[in-house]
């Protein structure tokens, strides 16, 4: 992983974008010779390439850690374990869905997510980060759980350990308070639209067999 602060910043930065140049990536109150040293320290370590057009981007490497680079603990071969919650309305039987704005999978559209706490259980925690990010409530038991990898063409771009809970009787107005996505509900969802995340169908299957299993997927997209 990265050890300085400035290198985290830089991958942090543009797991939000396609791409960015220079300007955009350096902060006003850095050495521009201080920054580029950084730069192409990320860029030999092979999480930034730079384009022929001067503007920077993720490589898969970078995308695997994207936002969660600011973890000091994170390692890019380690499952990343999250909970992946399951929200939908009882009166509708609409299913809450998610937006990524970053990477990895930026632009494509699943359920939310939370990181587990070690000081409460993660029905707890589903419960408080629902209620953070879209203002509802609503209470959530576990589902099933299991591992998810996905692939573009070779390489690797997502290795998560995931826990699924899901929520039925949410309530309350839905907020936007997410900076890494938009949240929205829909009635009748696709998954299996290409816009979806590819483990949205899995986990939709799950949610509704109620099997409470273990699971195994590699995705390609």
């Amino acid at each position: 992983m990265l050890d300085h602060h400035i290198q985290r910043s830089i991958v942090y930065n543009l797991a939000f974008s396609d791409s960015s140049r220079f300007s955009e990536l350096q902060p006003a109150d850095i050495d521009s010779k201080l920054f580029t040293y950084h730069l192409k320290k990320v860029i030999s370590a092979g999480y930034v390439t730079k384009y022929p057009d001067g503007t920077y981007a993720l490589t898969p490497e970078g995308r695997r850690i994207g936002k969660t680079v600011l973890k000091k603990d994170r390692f890019i071969d380690q499952a990343y374990s999250i909970l992946l919650l399951v929200i939908r309305r009882r009166e509708d039987g609409a299913w809450l869905l998610y937006k990524r704005n970053t990477h990895p999978l930026i632009d494509l559209t699943g359920f939310m997510q939370a990181t587990p706490n070690a000081n409460e259980p993660i029905a707890t925690t589903a419960e408080n980060e629902c209620l953070r990010k879209s203002g509802l409530h609503g209470t959530f038991t576990v589902n099933s759980s299991g591992f998810f990898r996905v692939f573009e063409g070779d390489e690797l771009e997502s290795f998560t350990h995931f826990t699924l809970l899901e929520c039925s009787d949410v309530s309350g107005e839905l907020i936007q308070n997410d900076e890494y996505g938009e949240y929205f509900w829909v009635t009748d969802p696709d998954f299996d639209d290409p816009t979806m995340l590819p483990t949205a169908r899995v986990l939709s299957d799950l949610s509704l067999s109620h099997d409470h299993t273990f699971v195994e997927h590699t995705f390609h997209l």
